[in-house]
């Protein structure tokens, strides 16, 4: 809040006309000048954390709650106690739990919490598994997997629309939002997992940092791949496309993945592509770089008229992972089997 407060100057003239009486002195105002004092007022906000908020670092929950607040007025609210956590200092990486109280003493333009927003859009969302934490989606070709910015419909906001409408998710969430562990290209179909919880989200997230998730592929490639591919490669994205290396250079990442023929048709092959890395354009670059681009994929080398590639992410495997499941392999049915 802004006061405006008027302060009054005055010019004080003195009179020595009369020698005899020094003392005597004429005061009046000349000029009011106004000087407008800022004058901000902190306000106070409590914020109760809730189980998808606990488990994560102080610093990491206000910056997604608080965009308005910088880290360095958050930080500086920590070390002068502006901010405390259950009425006590606290440190920025102090790890939050269910039911901790934060205490902001901050001016209230700053403490404007992030709005969070769904678009409107298709109610359609194919449903593999679905339990009390976890979802399997079936996503199809020509859907974004997460907004790109624009109002274009996408599988997140689709399945936080169906989880709203369950009464499992709320607009009025702190710091988490249900989220998919993985991203598939508009293009490509494919089994996604969506987290419901933060709970579910981190341990996801890790299990496939740890490469413990196992996700099968298939892919139809030009030209005849007459035996299994072991493919060992590093790959660099560049603007919109991947390039492909044999050997390790500086800014390249690690891509290695397996090629299984499965079904020939005249000029192409069914593949079974198990992935052990998951880089920008993977699949579609290293089946390029050895002379089978994807049937209709001009990016990376097709040169038919077919348009629109196939690529399909059939399997997801969970089976390394710690989560009771009544099953832990999921796949889509109904395509090309092995010969």
């Amino acid at each position: 809040q802004t006061c405006a407060l008027p302060i009054f100057t005055s010019k004080f003239l003195h009179s020595n006309s009369n020698k005899e009486n020094p003392t005597l002195k004429v005061i009046f105002f000349t000029n009011w000048h106004f000087l407008f004092l800022s004058l901000t007022i902190a306000h106070m906000k409590e914020v109760i954390i809730q189980a998808n908020d606990a488990n994560q670092r102080l610093d990491k929950f206000l910056q997604k709650t608080f965009p308005n607040l910088s880290k360095s007025m958050m930080y500086k609210g920590i070390r002068k106690k502006k901010i405390k956590v259950n009425r006590k200092r606290c440190s920025f990486d102090q790890v939050l739990e269910e039911g901790d109280s934060i205490l902001l003493f901050l001016p209230p333009e700053f403490l404007e919490e992030k709005v969070r927003k769904v678009s409107s859009g298709s109610d359609a969302l194919d449903i593999v598994y679905e339990d009390a934490n976890l979802l399997i989606l079936h996503k199809p070709v020509g859907l974004l997997s997460q907004s790109d910015g624009s109002n274009a419909d996408c599988l997140v906001d689709r399945m936080q629309r169906y989880l709203i409408k369950k009464g499992e998710y709320s607009l009025a969430e702190h710091s988490f939002s249900p989220a998919i562990c993985q991203r598939l290209d508009r293009n490509t179909e494919g089994l996604v997992i969506g987290a419901k919880n933060a709970d579910t989200l981190r341990t996801i997230n890790t299990a496939i940092a740890q490469r413990k998730v196992k996700k099968i592929y298939q892919a139809e490639c030009c030209g005849h791949i007459s035996k299994p591919v072991e493919m060992n490669y590093y790959i660099k994205k560049v603007g919109t496309k991947a390039m492909v290396s044999k050997t390790k250079k500086e800014g390249y990442q690690e891509a290695k993945m397996d090629l299984i023929p499965l079904a020939y048709t005249n000029d192409s092959t069914f593949v079974e592509v198990h992935l052990h890395t998951g880089r920008f354009h993977q699949i579609r670059a290293l089946c390029a770089s050895i002379g089978h681009p994807l049937v209709g994929d001009h990016k990376y080398g097709y040169k038919g008229e077919k348009k629109g590639y196939h690529l399909i992410a059939m399997q997801l495997n969970l089976e390394a992972l710690d989560l009771d499941l009544p099953q832990k392999i999921f796949t889509i049915p109904g395509l090309v089997r092995k010969m």
